[in-house]
């Protein structure tokens, strides 16, 4: 009996610090990790609900076909979560902050110059936003007779640095 209740003691014990280590898991995502656990984010969020998250991304501003501006914290890769176009998108999220974040620098244009940040925070809901925006063309001109959704996830920021230095940071994302 002695033996019995040391082992359900034991288990117990070890169970909670289980729970209680798994609820503290951050996710600290790098160049190698980018793409895969922020795919995943987006199919499994709940798995990442109010864990610390910290990441490098550049801003971007997303317009919806109203004119209403979403600031952004993304990477660009090919056909990311939600992309059905087989053309290259951004993937991340919308970014929820009190303070004010950089404006988005060279957003239109293929390169590594942008406004970068490390960002920290976590996701707090796995609601999704869904914003109509306008398609775009083979030659990347808008096509205001075609619409698109998008969905992100929303990031509540609690720390935000700006990056000076994003010589090893990748405007493009792959597996």
């Amino acid at each position: 009996m002695r033996k019995r209740l040391l082992f359900c003691g034991l288990l117990a014990i070890f169970v909670l610090s289980f729970v209680s280590c798994a609820k503290e898991k951050e996710y600290k995502l790098n160049e190698s990790t980018f793409f895969l656990v922020m795919t995943n984010m987006q199919y499994y969020p709940e798995q990442y609900l109010n864990k610390n998250i910290e990441f490098d991304c550049f801003t971007y501003d997303l317009s919806d076909v109203d004119g209403n501006v979403y600031r952004c914290g993304v990477r660009k890769c090919s056909s990311g979560y939600g992309c059905k176009c087989g053309k290259d998108t951004v993937i991340g999220f919308l970014l929820r902050y009190d303070g004010s974040l950089p404006e988005p620098k060279n957003q239109s244009e293929d390169t590594n110059e942008k406004s970068w940040i490390h960002l920290s925070g976590t996701l707090t809901s796995t609601e999704k936003t869904k914003i109509t925006v306008y398609a775009y063309n083979a030659d990347g001109s808008i096509n205001k007779n075609s619409t698109e959704i998008i969905e992100f996830l929303t990031f509540d920021v609690s720390e935000v640095s700006v990056i000076s230095d994003y010589s090893g940071l990748n405007y493009y994302v792959t597996k």
